[in-house]
């Protein structure tokens, strides 16, 4: 589905404010006494600040009743009042002096656009391609970080309804009984079936996850499954559960690369992004230095 997004001008817009602007202003639409201090038609004034009407309808939604635009622009103004209204409380009584809160601005102004600069420079910069090698590399290099914190396993799971024909059940363990090559007929037949009548599975063998993940939900006891090439199956008062252990690692010991791989690009990147934002750092410290933009005393 398409999603379209309209912004329409006060000048397009058929709405008509003014029930709601009678309402609303506590005093009346009067010209600034200077172009510099007011521009535009003033809704609400809290102390030096004001809100205009062209600001508000450029909030307004196509095709919105007059209704439901008038409760919108309620709420705004009803916002945008209790703000003001706060900050000059707070601006009072807050017991913050005038130089604490500076800093406090500054130290936000210097996170929030310094940030932003940086991260606009990292989109611009960074190189997203991790090739093999360089994983492999970061894998061996660190096997270390890389310890298992739970058993995983590659596995064939398939379960089926309570009722499921004898004939199929039968067929089902004699696939899961086999050899289970990628290529094999009874991968296919396996496979085939599942897809059409499990009422869930997971029959990617190229893929390492937790034995918890896998047998969650079952009535199988997972520390009793370790076993490479084991079959094993269960039922409850709905489901068939068949189960195929192709290969499995213990808690501690080494996670396959396999595994970690996503976890390795993720970290290539990162620190890519770190270097980037050292090289910022640096090329904007030389520049100033070159042209003598800043001094020490």
């Amino acid at each position: 589905m398409n999603h379209r997004i309209y912004k329409k001008s006060f000048l397009t817009k058929k709405i008509n404010l003014l029930p709601f602007l009678i309402l609303w202003i506590t005093f009346s639409c009067q010209e600034a006494e200077t172009e510099e201090e007011v521009t535009g038609t003033p809704v609400a004034q809290v102390g030096e600040s004001y809100l205009y009407h062209e600001e508000i309808t450029e909030l307004l939604p196509p095709n919105y009743s007059q209704e439901d635009s008038t409760n919108i622009v309620k709420r705004y103004v009803d916002n945008w009042i209790e703000r003001k209204l706060l900050l000059k409380e707070a601006e009072s009584k807050s017991g913050i002096d005038q130089k604490e809160l500076q800093e406090r601005l500054e130290d936000y102004k210097y996170q929030l656009l310094v940030h932003a600069y940086k991260q606009n420079y990292v989109n611009e910069y960074l190189d997203t391609l991790v090739t093999e090698p360089q994983i492999s590399t970061y894998y061996e290099e660190n096997k270390a970080n890389f310890e298992l914190k739970q058993p995983i396993v590659r596995a064939y799971f398939v379960k089926v309804k309570l009722n499921t024909p004898k004939s199929q059940l039968d067929d089902l363990r004699k696939w899961m009984r086999s050899d289970l090559e990628p290529s094999s007929d009874e991968t296919e037949k396996l496979k085939s079936y599942s897809y059409g009548f499990a009422a869930s599975y997971f029959l990617q063998d190229d893929k390492w996850l937790p034995i918890s993940e896998l047998v969650a939900n079952t009535p199988f006891d997972r520390n009793l499954l370790l076993q490479k090439n084991k079959f094993v199956e269960s039922e409850d008062k709905e489901y068939y559960y068949f189960l195929k252990i192709n290969e499995f690692k213990i808690q501690d010991q080494i996670s396959p690369l396999e595994y970690v791989k996503n976890q390795i690009i993720s970290v290539l990147l990162n620190k890519r992004k770190v270097e980037l934002q050292k090289e910022l750092e640096t090329k904007v410290m030389d520049r100033a230095k070159e042209n003598q933009d800043y001094k020490i005393f």
